[in-house]
């Protein structure tokens, strides 16, 4: 029953990332860098110290007690991831939740699956589950192509030039789809920082954590680490363009909007971590195949249900409904190298 709990807890992850960018839609008075700079604070830095004090033991204790090259290494993971989510952030921003949320989530899911794999649980590469893992990472990939290709084809058949952009300035589609691969490579650091992670989780335990909320003594690691970036960025866009006063001027939507996506980030990282854990040693390859996968599927219907795809018809839907479908197989592939 525990692997059956397992993927539940990855397939409920993987729905809940999924879905965490709709409320950047519905933002009413901030721009992008005010509603990323709270959704960031609460993301990055309140949940997770919150998190860790409820769940871990001596969390002093357990940082003194760690592996200090443990501790940079996540740390360091986590400063690169943090670049990657500010891009991220830009990507949604710039091509929209069906076509930014699915090319950089298939080349995160590639590189933070397989690295790990390769370097943690070398011998199963060629294995069953590690040529299901590899296979499945591959389809996933052709599913992320597809999408772009799709994209491509909806704005030239809508005329645009430029992507519309949710909540800052248009930018081209070659500038878009950029920052959405830069993003997908260096968002794989999330993953490092958790494989890397275990001399964390085994220091917790040691001083009275629980297997699962041991991991959340490595997000309050990492994901401050990254969310410095995070903060810095979204200041300096303010300064730069002189709109940090707005910071506190966002309607209630707004802050409701900040809020949720924090909740169900964060929220999807815990559950993430249990999911990843009850699979063991497959946890850091596998587990995190199969998130991404579940949350890409997630993110095109999203994306597909707010209207992003509104007045397209003919090949670039085709294209996009052959790329859910392919993502859908990368999903059940990856599932069955559990």
């Amino acid at each position: 029953m525990s692997l059956y709990l397992a993927i539940f807890w990855l397939v409920a992850a993987g729905v809940v990332q999924g879905a965490f960018p709709l409320p950047m839609k519905y933002t009413r008075k901030w721009a992008w860098e005010h509603l990323w700079f709270w959704y960031s604070l609460t993301a990055f830095f309140l949940l997770p110290v919150l998190t860790a004090a409820a769940t871990v033991p001596n969390l002093a204790g357990v940082f003194h007690a760690a592996n200090g090259r443990a501790l940079f290494a996540v740390a360091m993971f986590g400063l690169t991831w943090g670049i990657g989510s500010v891009l991220f952030g830009l990507g949604i921003d710039a091509l929209g939740m069906t076509l930014g949320f699915p090319i950089m989530t298939g080349l995160t899911t590639a590189l933070g699956a397989f690295i790990p794999m390769a370097i943690l649980t070398p011998g199963i590469l060629l294995k069953r589950n590690g040529l299901l893992t590899i296979t499945g990472n591959i389809v996933t990939v052709v599913g992320v192509v597809i999408s772009a290709t799709a994209g491509e084809r909806r704005d030239k058949q809508l005329g645009r030039k430029q992507t519309q952009s949710i909540l800052g300035p248009r930018r081209t589609f070659a500038t878009a789809l950029t920052i959405c691969i830069a993003s997908g490579v260096l968002s794989a650091m999330f993953n490092f920082g958790y494989a890397f992670g275990t001399p964390i989780q085994r220091a917790a335990m040691s001083l009275g954590a629980t297997a699962d909320n041991a991991t959340n003594a490595v997000w309050l690691v990492m994901l401050p680490a990254g969310g410095i970036v995070n903060l810095t960025y979204c200041y300096y866009l303010a300064r730069r363009i002189r709109t940090v006063e707005r910071f506190f001027q966002g309607a209630a939507r707004d802050w409701v909007s900040a809020v949720s996506m924090a909740v169900m980030w964060t929220g999807s990282v815990v559950l993430y971590g249990w999911g990843a854990n009850g699979l063991g040693k497959l946890g850091a390859s596998v587990g995190w195949s199969l998130w991404n996968a579940i949350l890409i599927t997630t993110t095109v219907v999203c994306g597909l249900a707010t209207g992003e795809w509104r007045g397209v018809s003919g090949t670039p839907v085709r294209l996009l409904w052959a790329s859910v479908a392919v993502l859908i197989a990368g999903m059940f592939i990856l599932g069955a190298g559990v």
